[in-house]
C-alpha cells in the first residue's frame, strides 16, 4: 500500500495524540507483546522478525498510530469487542476485534502465498488486537452503555472508567517497563499457559466479557481512587496482571500456530 507524504504527516500527528485513545497505553501493549515474544517457538520468532524487521513490542501500538490515516480508516473500529447481554460477541460484526482476529488468523494460514507487506501488516494487526481484546475496558457492553461513561477521581483528576482501565498497567505498576513486568509476572507453568490458550478468539472474548463486568463494578461513580479499600486496589491490580498475561500467552499461541503448521 502506497503511503503518501500527507499520510505520513498525519501518522506523525497521530503519534502525538494517540495516547488519548489507545487501549492499554504504550506500556500495556508493549508488555503483552514482550511476554508473547518470550513464548514464541524459534521458528515463529524467526518468521516474525523476517516480516516485521523488528521485535513484537516495537510494533505493539502501530495500529493506534495508523488508525486514522489514509487507507487504514476502517481499522479504527477494530479495537474493542461489542458483546450482548449474554456476554457473547457479535460474530458477524466487522467492527469487532475478536471477529477481525479470527478473520486474519484464517487468512494467515496461507501466509506463504501473501505479499510480505500484507503479512507484515496482518502481524501488526494481530499484535495489537489480541492485546485490545484483553483490555478490561474493551469488552463493549451494548446492553449497559453507561459502563463506558462512568467517571471517578484518580490522582486529583477525573477519569472515565474506560480511560483508567486503558492505562491501568502503567497506573498499577509505576516505574516498571515491559521487561520488568515479564520477569515479575510471567511465572506460570507450561500446563497453566496451555489451559489459558485453549479455545478460540470467540471463546476468549466471551470469558473476558463475563469477567470484565467486574472491572466496572469495583469503583462507584465519582469515587476518589484513594478512598478505595486495600482489597479493591489489590483486585484492580490483579485484574490488570491477569489480562496482561492472558493477552501475551494467547498472542504467542496464535503466532506459533500460524508459523508452525
Amino acid at each position: 500500500m502506497k503511503r503518501s507524504i500527507l499520510t505520513i504527516v498525519v501518522a506523525i500527528f497521530a503519534m502525538a495524540t494517540a495516547h488519548q485513545a489507545m487501549a492499554w497505553n504504550n506500556i500495556g501493549h508493549a508488555s503483552i507483546a514482550y511476554i508473547a515474544e518470550q513464548h514464541l517457538t524459534p521458528e515463529a520468532k524467526q518468521k516474525c522478525r523476517k516480516y516485521l524487521r523488528h521485535t513484537l513490542p516495537y510494533h505493539a501500538s502501530w495500529m493506534d498510530y495508523w488508525r486514522n490515516c489514509e487507507g487504514f480508516e476502517e481499522s479504527n473500529y477494530w479495537h474493542s469487542v461489542p458483546v450482548a447481554a449474554n456476554n457473547k460477541h457479535y460474530k458477524s460484526e466487522s467492527r469487532n476485534a475478536a471477529y477481525q482476529v479470527t478473520r486474519i488468523c484464517k487468512k494467515m494460514r496461507k501466509y506463504e502465498k501473501l505479499k510480505d507487506s500484507i503479512v507484515c501488516d496482518n502481524l501488526k494487526y494481530l499484535i495489537h488486537m489480541v492485546g485490545d481484546m484483553h483490555c478490561p475496558s474493551h469488552s463493549k457492553y451494548v446492553d449497559e452503555p453507561a459502563l463506558k461513561q462512568g467517571r471517578f477521581i484518580f490522582e486529583g483528576k477525573k477519569f472515565k472508567f474506560h480511560t483508567f482501565w486503558d492505562s491501568s498497567i502503567g497506573f498499577c505498576h509505576k516505574g516498571m517497563n515491559c521487561a520488568d513486568l515479564q520477569r515479575t509476572y510471567d511465572t506460570l507453568s507450561a500446563e497453566e499457559i496451555a489451559k489459558i490458550c485453549e479455545g478460540t478468539p470467540s471463546d476468549w472474548a466471551y470469558t473476558n466479557a463475563v469477567e470484565m463486568r467486574e472491572a466496572h463494578q469495583l469503583i462507584n461513580p465519582d469515587t476518589d481512587y484513594d478512598e478505595l479499600s486495600d482489597e479493591q486496589k489489590a483486585r484492580i491490580k490483579a485484574i490488570t496482571e491477569k489480562q496482561m498475561l492472558r493477552g501475551g500467552y494467547r498472542l504467542a499461541h496464535i503466532l506459533n500456530e500460524i508459523f508452525n503448521h
